[in-house]
């Protein structure tokens, strides 16, 4: 008796692990090329992130690596970078400016050319300003960085590109707690666990049981947590960093995309950020203004589905900084006059 049971029991087990390799089989050609937001995250987490021992930065991009990721070609270059071959010295004439920030800069689901740091650096090397020959506008951001990562990126890193300026491209997220990479080789890499936890994580969502967007981003500004105390510390290192190194410095703050045109949510939580920064005597930037009452909120989406900024967010987004930037540069090419006589 005991002997069918065992007999019974393998048999369940075994047509379970075939079920499951053949569902792991079907979700690997089904989202081998997708435009599944959640599921082409993960695998942009598994081909091109590493974990890094330091808690403040958690991981970083794997050099040299290759992905198709949400429709679109994505390579990271030697130096963890969505960018071309950058040297770590500048050519002369170069005005350098490196631009940090989370999937939203990164360029989640459109190409290299409508990243908006290459807009960005194409629209400015288009002007002609005296005293600057030549522009590069480098693209260090990470998907599913905070501002925390971004600061501990730009200081252990990102300074060895000597930057003349340096953007950090503010979301609403932020304050979220720096994440913590976990590592099972073969969980890690089962399309069908992915598939079933993202699936799990929407159904508690919809249900209630987490909660909304609106909320949750709102609940990050809690002056009790402590993911937003080390947000707003972060930003106040920058803003010393920078001025010691007599690195300019802009904040831009962008807008989460799905309701911009009116009534925009988290205008309290932008102007929390601008309290923080302001004092420091950095500029503020608050992209909403160029973003809105531009078409409906869905044509500045990549899908649907995923309002990460389209390549006409991107423009818009670029249009604004060119001309942030440039008004800076004319504040210097000022202060340079005043000086000279």
């Amino acid at each position: 008796m005991i002997r069918n049971i065992l007999k019974k029991l393998a048999l369940v087990l075994f047509s379970l692990l075939l079920v499951g390799l053949m569902l792991e089989l079907f979700l690997r050609v089904a989202f081998y090329h997708s435009k599944d937001f959640s599921m082409e995250m993960w695998k942009y987490a598994v081909a091109m992130k590493r974990a890094v021992p330091d808690p403040n930065l958690s991981f970083v991009h794997e050099p040299n690596t290759h992905a198709f990721l949400m429709g679109q070609d994505v390579k990271i270059n030697s130096l963890g970078l969505r960018d071309r071959e950058i040297p770590l010295t500048k050519s002369p004439g170069t005005y350098r400016i490196l631009v940090l920030g989370d999937s939203t800069t990164f360029g989640w689901g459109v190409s290299f050319d409508d990243t908006a740091s290459k807009i960005l650096e194409q629209e400015l090397n288009a002007q002609q300003i005296p005293g600057y020959e030549r522009f590069e506008v480098i693209n260090g951001a990470v998907g599913n960085y905070d501002t925390v990562q971004e600061v501990t990126y730009y200081k252990t890193r990102g300074r060895e590109l000597h930057p003349d300026m340096v953007i950090l491209v503010y979301f609403i997220n932020d304050p979220e707690p720096v994440p913590r990479q976990k590592s099972i080789w073969l969980i890690d890499r089962s399309y069908l666990v992915a598939f079933l936890t993202n699936r799990l994580d929407g159904v508690l969502r919809k249900t209630g049981k987490r909660p909304g967007w609106k909320d949750y981003y709102a609940s990050l500004y809690d002056d009790n947590k402590p993911g937003y105390q080390a947000c707003k510390a972060a930003l106040l290192d920058l803003a010393v960093t920078t001025r010691e190194e007599n690195t300019k410095l802009i904040v831009a703050l962008l807008p989460e995309l799905h309701q911009i045109n009116q009534d925009y949510p988290f205008t309290a939580e932008h102007q929390k950020i601008k309290d923080v920064v302001t004092p420091t005597g950095v500029p503020v930037l608050d992209l909403i203004d160029g973003l809105k009452n531009h078409g409906p909120e869905e044509t500045l989406w990549v899908t649907p589905l995923d309002d990460h900024p389209s390549g006409k967010a991107n423009t818009l987004i670029a249009t604004q900084l060119r001309d942030a930037i440039l008004a800076e540069l004319s504040v210097n090419n000022a202060s340079a006059d005043r000086v000279g006589h």
